[in-house]
């Protein structure tokens, strides 16, 4: 059965968090807590679904500062890639001592991921796709039938990520994107679920985002 995707749009940073909910089930992920915890745990009250997971695209401030208090609200374990756990848990890599007032101590994953993992949710799953480059850890995430992909921070409408924050890296980017931009040959059009900002298709990004061309 197939996912449905809901998003919130959270903090002062305008974050894109995801609840992945299996219909049949009523089994959710919960993607990028980034803020608004109280909002967060109505919206999963609302749609009286059961989160079993919390996946983080990476682990920069904006995309964490609701992630303790939401995985104590669900008891669901944590999931990111092996190379981000390290940041999920130093302020200035992560950001919080630069853009942050508010103290951030987050507990070690539960599951660290890497490259292909599939990640269960109800009677579906995502795919992970290892896309550093905005972060050594980052992750995008292609449910199941290949027709979404939660992109995190690394692809936007017509724009990418930052690499130029500690443990970012243009050339490693590049190779990322090319790696996105290459499921247009393998799964064909997809609907992009950025970090930030509005929903795209991958065939406008290969036809608009300068970085793509």
């Amino acid at each position: 059965m197939s996912i449905r995707i809901f998003k919130y749009t959270v903090g002062p940073m305008g974050t894109n968090c995801y609840l992945a909910v299996d219909e049949t089930s009523r089994e959710a992920a919960l993607i990028d807590p980034g803020d608004e915890a109280e909002r967060l745990k109505a919206a999963i009250l609302s749609k009286d679904v059961r989160v079993t997971t919390v996946i983080l695209t990476h682990a920069h401030f904006d995309h964490i500062l609701a992630l303790e208090e939401l995985r104590d609200f669900t008891g669901a374990p944590l999931c990111l890639h092996r190379n981000e756990a390290a940041v999920l848990s130093d302020g200035w890599a992560n950001l919080t001592d630069r853009f942050s007032d508010r103290p951030v101590v987050c507990r070690p994953a539960e599951r660290l991921l890497e490259d292909g993992d599939r990640i269960g949710v109800g009677s579906s799953y995502f795919t992970v796709l290892h896309t550093p480059g905005h972060t050594p850890g980052s992750i995008c995430l292609l449910n199941e039938e290949g027709t979404e992909l939660i992109s995190g921070d690394t692809l936007f409408r017509e724009s990418i990520g930052r690499y130029d924050f500690p443990g970012g890296d243009y050339e490693t980017l590049t190779a990322s994107l090319k790696r996105i931009a290459a499921l247009s040959d393998t799964v064909g059009d997809l609907r992009v679920l950025p970090g930030h900002g509005p929903s795209t298709r991958l065939s406008h990004e290969l036809t608009y985002n300068p970085y793509l061309l």
